[in-house]
């Protein structure tokens, strides 16, 4: 039985040592800390599980090699091998049904690609081997500083390598881990002709040292830097192997996660633009949204052709043209009219917006789609020198990819169609209409009509046949209530398209929601966390849960994605305004308004807006070196104040008791304090405290028996020996704490 009780203890004491082993600890940090880079925080909790485990049995692999060096040696070229095998399996499954390979995902930004486990679980592998290797050889093997510093920047140059910033707990547990480490392997561990005696004193001030250092560390005021990678970005640009990463990651085009919207920090020009205002580029359309996977899918409407063209002029549409088809057709029957509200309206009431023109020159790697400006009538001119095909969603795609110097010429209606109050007016009475009945009926008047309006004609028979497609594919919102119920409410008592589609878009500005480029989703997170939990995200969640509620009311509806032009920066030698970096792609809503046709919305909260709530890295560190220095006042208070003022408070209330109650709390008060276990009588620990302190609790020993066990009732008189018995007991354990406080050092 004792064998048994002795084996399970030796048991608990070995795994104890363990997990307190400051390599494992250590590695089991940094590894975390990797791990949660790769945008899967769920299973970030599992890694470091797993970490903690594998590195458990690859630290005592790694001791046995120590012990044996041919069969370890060997034992350790076996395992790698296992790992790299394991890796590569992992990465062969990852690869199936995913657009790009393995090499190719690790140097992308995490951010513009879509979460593979397999692929993550066999980063974890490599990472694993790699840092528990390196971390025991040079730490347990052959002590190097220099080297240690290199392992301990490993993690912060993986997310350094997509200008990332490490979360603020990371920093601060690699940082304290790694002073650990350093004054472990430097003044704590046992060798064979070192015994470290007072490890216990020593770990207590060096934690105190660490958590000092990490607190002024983040306290002290830091400068702002803006650091600009433009000519490191540059470099690499130039390099084939980014126009062929560009090329596959251009694969993922038929579904949209929203990735390449958040966390980028990329300054590349890829276009120098000349226009006049702040415009929406467009560059790829989504119909179908998945809720499990949080995720835009292309469908066939997306990716239809129309015709072809060998060079310029491309219609694209023109504003208000089906407004006043519908008008014309008013205008010839008086029943069409008075059937449909629009009596005493005529198309000359509408006020056509102004025509602008944007010239766009690309100056990075050329794409199959050229970018689209927000309401563009037609591309007037062009130097690609490509096939061109114009899409049913408005895209111009050419056969193979446009040049890198490809210079592009629009013409685009302003946004200011609804701003004319005849205008808004005629388009809200046609929306609360039947909208399909009404095109039939006008395209009818317009047909059996004396007179030309085939113009008109092949627009209402063309809409006609597209509205029907929209209600079948545009209006799909996955069946969810809650948004559906959330429509009905924030467009309850509005009745035009357009009215509701405003109502919508306001939603997000007045609702606590915040645009937050940092935010990192769960997987389980979607478009209705976002609407009824998180209320964070960037452009991909806001676009997308306006795409939702406008089908949940309504109004057909898709999801888009391009570039949001808002950023000024003069280009001399091409006489240009703004410039588009990475850094702005951007999703947002497109809704069909009855009467009118496709409308931009921007329900984006201006990014200005919600950085205005976020704090930057240094405020950061300064909020947690404020609390890491509180915490030091909380340990020196427990420490040196606590004991004290625990003392003074016992003698207070031992007063406030009964003599019984009171010698019962001293004996018990001093067992634990002096650290004798309960199986000892009250004299035997008398005799140990005399034996430690020299202090004489003989008189509390006898009253506590004769309380107890011989229910003797106690006066005042006896309960003041005791207590003084208890105070100088006391006062001479603190005066043997000190004495060794001053021996040791």
């Amino acid at each position: 039985m004792h064998e048994t009780e002795n084996k399970t203890t030796l048991l608990k004491k070995r795994l104890i040592g363990y997990l307190w082993d400051p390599v494992l600890i250590y590695t089991v940090i940094a590894m975390t800390s990797i791990m949660y880079h790769y945008r899967d925080t769920m299973l970030t909790a599992v890694y470091s599980f797993a970490s903690l485990v594998i590195g458990i049995l690859i630290f005592r692999l790694f001791d046995f090699m120590m012990k044996h060096k041919v069969i370890g040696a060997a034992a350790y070229i076996l395992l790698f091998y296992v790992f790299i095998q394991a890796a590569v399996l992992c990465m062969d499954y990852g690869e199936k049904d995913y657009p790009i390979s393995f090499g190719i995902w690790f140097i992308t930004p995490q951010a513009a690609v879509d979460f593979n486990k397999w692929y993550t679980f066999g980063i974890f592998l490599l990472f694993m081997f790699f840092m528990s290797s390196v971390i025991y050889y040079f730490t347990c093997v052959r002590y190097r500083i220099f080297m240690g510093f290199l392992i301990f920047i490993i993690p912060f140059a993986i997310y350094g390598k997509e200008a990332e910033q490490m979360p603020i707990v990371f920093i601060i547990l690699m940082a304290v881990g790694y002073i650990m480490l350093l004054v472990y392997f430097r003044h704590l561990r046992d060798s064979d002709t070192v015994v470290v005696a007072a490890k216990k004193e020593t770990w207590r001030a060096a934690g105190i040292y660490a958590l000092l250092f990490a607190a002024a560390a983040a306290l002290v005021p830091k400068p702002k830097v803006q650091a600009d990678r433009t000519f490191i970005e540059s470099l690499i640009s130039a390099e084939r192997f980014t126009d062929r990463l560009v090329g596959m990651l251009g694969i993922l085009r038929d579904s949209s996660s929203g990735g390449q919207n958040r966390d980028v920090d990329n300054n590349t020009p890829l276009y120098y633009v000349a226009a006049d205002e702040v415009l929406h580029f467009k560059l790829a359309t989504f119909s179908t949204y998945d809720y499990i996977y949080d995720s835009w899918y292309a469908e066939d409407e997306d990716k239809e052709e129309l015709d072809d063209y060998n060079a310029a002029p491309i219609d694209l549409g023109r504003a208000g043209d089906l407004t006043q088809a519908i008008l014309t057709a008013a205008e010839l029957d008086y029943e069409f009219a008075q059937e449909y509200g629009l009596s005493g309206y005529v198309p000359e009431e509408i006020v056509v917006p102004e025509e602008r023109l944007a010239a766009i020159y690309s100056v990075y790697s050329g794409t199959e789609l050229a970018p689209v400006p927000q309401f563009a009538k037609s591309l007037v001119w062009t130097n690609a020198g490509v096939t061109m095909k114009k899409m049913k969603t408005g895209l111009i795609r050419s056969r193979k990819r446009f040049p890198v110097s490809s210079a592009f010429e629009y013409r685009y209606y302003g946004d200011t169609f609804f701003t004319e109050g005849r205008n808004k007016e005629i388009v809200d009475i046609i929306s609360r209409s039947d909208y399909s009945e009404l095109l039939w009926d006008a395209f009818s008047v317009l047909h059996y009509a004396d007179g030309d309006f085939s113009q008109y004609e092949d627009i209402l028979r063309d809409e006609y046949l597209e509205y029907t497609d929209y209600c079948v594919s545009l209006l799909d919102y996955g069946g969810n209530e809650r948004i559906y119920d959330l429509a009905q409410e924030i467009t309850q008592g509005v009745d035009s398209d357009y009215d509701k589609a405003k109502a919508i878009e306001q939603y997000f500005f007045a609702n606590d929601f915040v645009y937050d480029l940092k935010y990192v989703k769960s997987r389980s997170e979607n478009a209705e966390s976002f609407l009824f939990s998180t209320k964070r995200g960037v452009c991909y969640e806001y676009a997308t849960s306006m795409v939702l509620l406008a089908r949940a009311a309504g109004i057909p509806a898709r999801y888009c994605e391009g570039y949001l032009v808002s950023e000024l920066r003069d280009n001399s030698e091409l006489d240009t305004d703004y410039v588009v970096t990475p850094n702005d792609a951007h999703g947002y809503p497109e809704l069909y308004i009855e009467g009118f046709g496709w409308t931009v919305f921007e329900p984006t909260i201006a990014a200005a807006e919600g950085e205005n709530e976020e704090k930057s890295l240094s405020e950061m560190l300064m909020i947690a070196g404020a609390m890491l220095f509180g915490l030091l006042v909380l340990i020196f208070v427990s420490i040196k104040i606590y004991p004290l003022l625990s003392h003074k408070f016992f003698i207070a209330r031992c007063r406030r008791r009964t003599p019984n109650e009171a010698v019962k709390a001293v004996m018990y008060r001093l067992c634990r304090i002096y650290r004798i276990s309960g199986v000892n009588t009250s004299h035997e620990a008398a005799e140990k405290i005399t034996e430690i302190s020299g202090a004489n609790i003989l008189v509390p020993a006898d009253l506590f028996d004769a309380a107890v066990y011989g229910d003797a009732v106690l006066d005042n008189q006896e309960k003041e020996r005791v207590l003084d018995a208890y105070i100088s007991a006391y006062e001479a354990y603190r005066d043997i704490k000190k004495k060794r406080r001053i021996t040791t050092a």
